[in-house]
């Protein structure tokens, strides 16, 4: 899978452009959000010394009747962060925060999927296939 889009249409975020090692593994990727009047991009560093995003996923998957408070993942360098919350009807709100510098003048991006707790099985199988290593 070379993307990963967590909406419809022409806005939204998606997750695309992976760079693979030569086992499989993955070693970046970009993140594209496209809103009205704007478009922000930045490249995610995917490293193995942290949960793997795809986790993040399946845990979200798991919990699938909800759960209390925020369960969130940051990369290493915190360019991208995954904040999900639910409410009590099965509605799954993920925060994606992009941010591709930390220094002075830095820009942030905020966008919002938006899931029914139905969707999160097939969210975190699509999320596996981007994110998880790929035999040849």
């Amino acid at each position: 899978m070379d993307s990963l889009p967590l909406s419809t249409g022409d806005s939204g975020v998606t997750f695309c452009e992976p760079i693979r090692d030569e086992e499989g593994w993955l070693d970046s990727f970009s993140v594209r959000i496209d809103e009205t009047g704007l478009r922000a991009e930045a490249r995610v560093e995917n490293s193995g010394v942290i949960q793997a995003p795809e986790v993040f996923f399946s845990e979200l998957a798991q919990s699938w009747r909800g759960w209390t408070g925020e369960k969130t993942w940051r990369s290493l360098e915190a360019e991208l962060a995954l904040v999900a919350t639910t409410d009590s009807c099965g509605h799954v709100t993920l925060e994606i925060q992009l941010r591709p510098d930390a220094g002075p003048g830095a820009w942030r991006v905020i966008s919002y999927a938006y899931f029914e707790a139905g969707q999160l099985a097939s969210l975190a199988c699509r999320a596996a296939q981007f994110f998880g290593r790929r035999l040849s």
